[in-house]
């Protein structure tokens, strides 16, 4: 049986997010300005992939390569900018990481590091924000995720593009507070 491709709100992902953060905030300490939980498990009572998605915000100066070097111990493993600039990926080498004393499996993630400056961060955290704030705003959001859902029929990928397409004018309104 498939993994649903979108699932109603789980109020445990603040604290999910919160015991990876506390594993990797000694990690990038010297290094980041802070670690940000963003994406749609980051707004409450939006329904979203259940992936929790974390940007690490580098402080200026900081160059990737430090970043890189200092999430490899912890089983990150550099992934490129994936065609989004000023955005760097990392992927883990099993559901262990990031490797600690205290914790065998993490639920299912995606990290970024980008510098202060980054358009992507920039963009993440005022739609995280301005939806968080707005029920309206919620709404629209969930009637887009539910419209790509529709024409997904099951295929995760599909779900993916359709919302894309489907949310970049949206997210672009949003974003610029129109």
């Amino acid at each position: 049986m498939s993994q649903p491709i979108v699932v109603e709100y789980d109020p445990s992902w603040p604290d999910e997010f919160k015991a990876l953060a506390a594993v990797l905030r000694p990690a990038v300490e010297g290094l980041a300005r802070e670690i940000h939980h963003v994406g749609s498990t980051s707004i409450p009572g939006m329904p979203g992939k259940p992936v929790i998605d974390i940007d690490i915000e580098l402080l200026p100066g900081v160059p990737i390569e430090e970043a890189t070097a200092a999430l490899a111990p912890l089983g990150y493993v550099f992934n490129g900018d994936q065609g989004i600039k000023d955005r760097y990926a990392y992927k883990r080498v099993s559901a262990a990481v990031p490797f600690c004393e205290h914790r065998q499996e993490w639920p299912y993630h995606h990290l970024y590091a980008c510098p202060h400056y980054s358009e992507e961060l920039a963009r993440h955290l005022v739609f995280r924000d301005r939806l968080r704030e707005s029920a309206e705003l919620r709404e629209a959001y969930i009637a887009i995720k539910q419209e790509a859902l529709r024409r997904a029929c099951g295929v995760r990928q599909v779900y993916v593009d359709e919302k894309q397409r489907l949310a970049s004018e949206f997210v672009r309104q949003v974003v610029s507070g129109r």
